[in-house]
């Protein structure tokens, strides 16, 4: 259980492996369900160049502060910007479970 916490925080720093532990529970609680399949509901694409500043302030924003912070940081992000930040973690989750399921 140590082993898989400490993967969880390389994978994901500061407050973000809290988040991080909850979504492998299937708690998302930075992201509305909505915005979450809408999300899926696109074709996947890479971040667009325009985004990357939204998204990394949000991630900075996420790992840095409690969640209230975290979800405000979340809803201020441009519609795409939001859909790219929802793509990631998601990716970051499955990584995540990857190891996971490396360590049993």
């Amino acid at each position: 259980m140590e082993r898989a916490k400490e993967k969880i925080s390389t994978l994901a720093p500061g407050r973000l492996a809290g988040l991080v532990s909850q979504g492998l529970r299937g708690h998302h609680p930075l992201f509305e369900r909505d915005s979450i399949l809408a999300a899926f509901a696109l074709p996947d694409a890479p971040v667009a160049r325009e985004d990357a500043g939204e998204v990394g302030n949000a991630l900075l924003a996420i790992c840095r502060h409690p969640l209230p912070v975290a979800r405000g940081a979340v809803a201020q992000l441009s519609e795409s910007a939001r859909i790219s930040l929802i793509r990631l973690y998601f990716r970051l989750l499955d990584r995540a479970e990857e190891e996971r399921a490396s360590l049993h």
